[in-house]
């Protein structure tokens, strides 16, 4: 009937560890994951990678063996992203095949880009701490393989609140087609009137419009359909259907286990609250 949830814990790492997903202080990190991962008695890790030091495109891409894709993006990674392909590293999905004007079918790709740096100086710091690393990916797609049903089809955005930004990811039948982020975060809610929280839920929405605005502009054959806030104070969003760029546009919180497990055969000892915390982490340990 699914996973269950064996152990879970987590560090809040001092200012000035981490900045907008620069390594700092490679030791501090260090000491924090090392921790952390004495603590939880682990070995192995999924990793995401930042999403504000990734870069995203889609590319129209051979209908042919993943080798020869590989070869065709990589030919085009300099005229879509600013580092050459001997600097990057790159994943890619291929979405679901659309048919042109001329009825003639196309297949594109959306790409996801790391700087080879980046991806190394994390490595670095998570081999020191004890850990083999299994995986990297973007916590974009981390989190929409958590959040997003398994059988949505559609367009749907992920808004992602952290504690200093929020992170806005466009989801296209599962795989993720846009991102962006934003310096908001659930700093700006924290003891707050409720005259104060109208504002500020409005200059979200602003952000919000932005986004479902440049879609709709981009694909206008797949509006975006559906709004799913998640990280940990999502739950305090409590006007989240204010956040709807229109009528139709259903908003809700997200919930990171419907992917995970049935809930008639097995609860988490975990508030839901709390659960919020681990969107990426749930999404990594989906296959």
């Amino acid at each position: 009937h699914g996973y269950t949830l064996h152990k879970y814990g987590s560090r809040v790492l001092k200012p000035g560890i981490i900045d907008a997903g620069h390594i700092k202080d490679e030791k501090a990190l260090s000491d924090e994951v090392t921790s952390l991962v004495k603590e939880m008695k682990i070995h192995t890790v999924k990793a995401s990678l930042p999403e504000e030091r990734m870069y995203l495109f889609k590319t129209e891409v051979p209908d042919t063996n993943e080798h020869q894709i590989r070869q065709n993006i990589e030919f085009k990674l300099e005229e879509n992203v600013p580092l050459s392909a001997s600097d990057s590293i790159f994943f890619f999905d291929k979405l679901p095949a659309v048919l042109d004007a001329e009825n003639t079918g196309k297949t594109y790709a959306s790409v996801s880009v790391a700087p080879r740096e980046l991806v190394d100086s994390y490595l670095k710091v998570l081999q020191n701490s004890g850990l083999t690393v299994v995986s990297f990916e973007i916590q974009a797609k981390a989190i929409a393989r958590a959040v997003v049903p398994h059988d949505a089809t559609g367009t749907q955005l992920i808004v992602h609140i952290m504690s200093k930004k929020t992170g806005l990811y466009v989801v296209y039948n599962g795989i993720v087609c846009f991102t962006s982020t934003i310096s908001w975060g659930g700093d700006n809610i924290k003891n707050k009137t409720s005259e104060e929280m109208s504002d500020i839920m409005f200059s979200l929405k602003k952000e919000i419009e932005k986004v479902y605005t440049y879609w709709k502009q981009r694909d206008n054959n797949n509006d975006i359909k559906s709004i799913i806030i998640s990280g940990h104070d999502a739950i305090t969003t409590s006007q989240v259907s204010r956040l709807s760029p229109g009528n139709d546009i259903q908003v809700s919180v997200a919930n990171i286990w419907q992917n995970v497990f049935l809930y008639n055969h097995y609860i988490p000892k975990i508030t839901f609250e709390e659960s919020l915390d681990y969107a990426i982490s749930a999404g990594l340990a989906l296959p």
